[in-house]
This record gives C-alpha cells, sequence and structure tokens, in this order.
C-alpha cells in the first residue's frame, strides 16, 4: 500500500515532467483505454459456448427438480 506524504512547504509547487505530460498528451490512446475499461464486450450470450453451456445445464436441473416434485 502506497504511503502518501502532505506538503507542508508553501513555496514548493509540485509540475508534471515533461514525460507525464507527453503520456497524456495521446488523446486517441487514452480514448481507447478509457473505452476498454468502461465498456462491456457486445459479444451474445448465445457466441460464448461455456456461457451457454452453463444456463443450458441450469435450465436442465431445474426442469428435472421442477418435474420430479409433480
Amino acid at each position: 500500500m502506497r504511503k502518501f506524504s502532505i506538503n507542508r512547504e508553501p513555496g514548493k509547487a509540485f509540475e508534471p515532467t515533461e514525460a507525464q505530460i507527453n503520456k497524456h498528451k495521446d488523446f486517441a490512446r487514452l480514448h481507447h483505454d478509457y473505452e476498454r475499461l468502461t465498456k462491456r464486450g457486445k459479444k451474445p450470450i448465445f457466441r460464448d459456448p461455456k456461457l451457454y453451456l452453463l444456463i443450458v445445464l441450469l435450465g436442465i436441473v431445474l426442469l428435472l427438480l421442477f418435474l420430479e416434485e409433480a
């Protein structure tokens, strides 16, 4: 875990370095990274074989439980 300290010197200002500034000037890359982090995948459920199989198996188990009690 990071440890932070409070700057109590009023005359000392923190300015970002040129490398830090240039890193954030590439707005296309920043936007792409943001979109990748915040947007969910657009893949439908039926195209994901593992999730589809899980849902089908759960449906079969629930159907068997429902039919056995009747």
